[in-house]
């Protein structure tokens, strides 16, 4: 089988508008790379060989147009069928993380640095790389807030890594959740390579954890997904209880602080990198 690739290079502030609307396009895969200009992501599209490319060629560039930024330049190609877990394995190496850790595919033979924690860890289809801005400032924000007396809650899990680094910073116990069954199964994975003692994970969302149990709830989501769950942040945190907000574009930032306000949680620290945006927040009496 053949398919229809797209290349374009774009500002990381668009990848998630185009990735969402070219799902209506039923784009088959996507795969981020490097591009020569490092302000730009390249993105690889898949697309079967039925796909209209001239029609999604338009649709990327209305989304250009849109924020009023010149159309970038694109290049099609035809591919055959191949193993593209394997492909990407290829372009994923170990690498540095905050001040702490040190991730390391869990199919590559490598050493951790001996100033380092290693995170051994295989995403699969879970977010959670390690090389997204989001992941990397709520590792960030991670190391500056966790105690080892926290009860921690990593909402949306993904691949695990948040978890991870909050038992080898000495949380415990920590809990992951995710409503993507196969998400869960993944972090579980990860989670035994790394640090299975003291963790624990399931498949399900906030209604399934009992009011003020938690110290440190990381939420690495997106703007919306955050303002729809934050009055479940508010219950299942203890009072003082610190959030860490994620996924947070920075023209997001009053929409966020809004519902902060209205909760009646406080702002302790922001921490931005690019366009994205994180928020350290606690929680107070009404």
């Amino acid at each position: 089988m053949s398919w229809n690739q797209l290349t374009v290079d774009v500002p990381d502030d668009l990848i998630d508008t185009i990735v969402g609307e070219l799902s209506g396009e039923s784009v088959a895969g996507v795969w981020e790379r490097p591009a020569p200009d490092p302000q730009l992501t390249r993105l690889v599209l898949y697309f079967t060989h039925r796909s209209n490319l001239d029609r999604i060629e338009t649709v990327v560039r209305t989304i250009f147009e849109r924020v009023q930024r010149q159309a970038p330049a694109m290049s099609r190609a035809v591919v055959e069928e191949r193993d593209w877990t394997e492909e990407w394995k290829k372009s994923y190496a170990s690498f540095p993380i905050a001040d702490s850790f040190f991730v390391i595919p869990s199919w590559a033979d490598a050493a951790c640095p001996d100033d380092r924690l290693p995170i051994r860890i295989d995403p699969g289809q879970a977010f959670g790389t390690g090389t997204h801005e989001t992941t990397q400032l709520t590792m960030q924000a991670l190391e500056r807030w966790i105690e080892p007396s926290h009860t921690v809650l990593d909402v949306g899990t993904g691949s695990g890594i948040l978890t991870i680094a909050s038992r080898l910073l000495g949380a415990k116990p920590v809990f992951a959740c995710d409503i993507d069954p196969v998400a869960a199964h993944i972090a579980r994975a990860n989670i035994d390579r790394n640090a299975e003692r003291d963790v624990y994970t399931f498949c399900g969302s906030l209604d399934a954890v009992k009011s003020n149990c938690v110290n440190l709830l990381l939420g690495n989501l997106t703007a919306d997904v955050i303002r729809n769950l934050f009055s479940e942040f508010d219950r299942v945190l203890r009072l003082h209880g610190i959030a860490i907000l994620s996924g947070i574009l920075r023209d997001q930032d009053e929409d966020i602080r809004e519902i902060i306000d209205r909760y009646h949680f406080s702002v302790f620290e922001e921490i931005t990198q690019g366009e994205w945006l994180v928020l350290i927040v606690e929680k107070h009496g009404r």
